[in-house]
């Protein structure tokens, strides 16, 4: 009975920090929910998985579940006194045999509980740097670390995958394509294989996809982006990058069309809306444009569902 009293009271200290850490986040607008897994698979090209065997395994690099991701916190803090007898029995059992290794996928630098959340939870509280475990890999080139949010790992995973398949980097070192906001390098793959279509009808024959790749950054992405550099368009948007704006345009055609005029292609559009904005007020004209479209931010921030639920003590 005693230890269980230890336990309930080390419980209620963890529903108490997890309220203090969901009013934070409310204030900062920073979501503290444990990662979803399934909603970083869904990203990953390479989805069989490597078994590693048991390990010891730093906890602060375990960020996410597979099914749990609404009953903590990113501290593994309990969101729910529902979750007390089950949080209370795996502490109890910390005390009397010890617990069996837990079960975590691995993707770059960060593991998400497949089996074990609860201990994870307790592990925590209980000031443990290392908990053992059975990990699966699943590998990935994409630079995550266990501070990301969800958002900066789906933009990691989305730009590996593109220079994976695209091989920008390596054709052109120099490239700036990155953006601040997930889901927009899907945008990017679409216009060079639209390209590649396109030419390929032209000419008569298949292209091969490093052609269209360079097609596509020398006639569409560069003049556009060089327009955007040269311009006043990025002042009305602090922390967004050059290749943000390409894709808002690219997602915005016909709208910024009926309004401003017509135009052969991004480039032009980007030179119209330039012109526009430098003879005008900018600050009136961004007004106008983000009214127009009916959204407050450039460019609109891509939603992220979480995937099945599945077991996770």
């Amino acid at each position: 009975m005693h230890d269980r009293n230890i336990a309930r009271k080390r419980f209620d200290e963890a529903r108490k920090q997890a309220g203090r850490e969901q009013f934070a986040a409310l204030i900062t607008g920073r979501d503290n929910r444990v990662i979803p897994f399934e909603t970083i698979r869904r990203e990953l090209r390479q989805q069989q998985s490597i078994y590693h065997g048991v390990q010891n395994i730093p906890l602060d690099s375990i960020v996410g579940s597979v099914g749990r991701y609404k009953e903590f916190t990113r501290q593994f803090l309990p969101l729910s006194n529902s979750l007390v007898e089950r949080w209370i029995g795996v502490e109890t059992l910390s005390r009397a045999t010890g617990w069996p290794p837990i079960e975590l996928y691995q993707v770059g630098r960060v593991y998400f509980v497949k089996d074990g959340n609860h201990r994870v939870s307790v592990a925590k509280q209980l000031n443990t740097d290392t908990i053992e475990a059975h990990v699966w890999e699943l590998p990935s080139e994409a630079a995550i670390n266990p501070e990301d949010n969800l958002d900066e790992m789906l933009i990691q995973l989305g730009r590996a995958n593109f220079m994976s398949q695209t091989h920008l980097d390596e054709l052109y070192p120099e490239h700036q394509v990155r953006f601040t906001s997930p889901g927009q390098y899907s945008e990017l793959l679409a216009q060079i294989e639209d390209l590649r279509r396109k030419l390929a009808l032209i000419d008569g024959q298949e292209m091969p996809y490093d052609e269209a790749v360079c097609a596509w950054y020398e006639m569409i992405y560069l003049p556009t982006v060089q327009i955007i550099h040269d311009s006043t368009l990025m002042n009305d948007f602090p922390g967004r990058t050059e290749a943000d704006l390409f894709v808002w345009l690219s997602h915005h055609r016909e709208p910024l069309r009926q309004q401003y005029g017509d135009y052969d292609n991004l480039a032009d559009l980007a030179a119209l809306l330039a012109k526009h904005f430098k003879e005008g007020t900018l600050q009136k004209a961004a007004r106008q444009v983000r009214r127009l479209l009916g959204q407050a931010t450039l460019p609109p921030l891509a939603g992220a569902n979480s995937g099945d639920d599945e077991k996770g003590s």
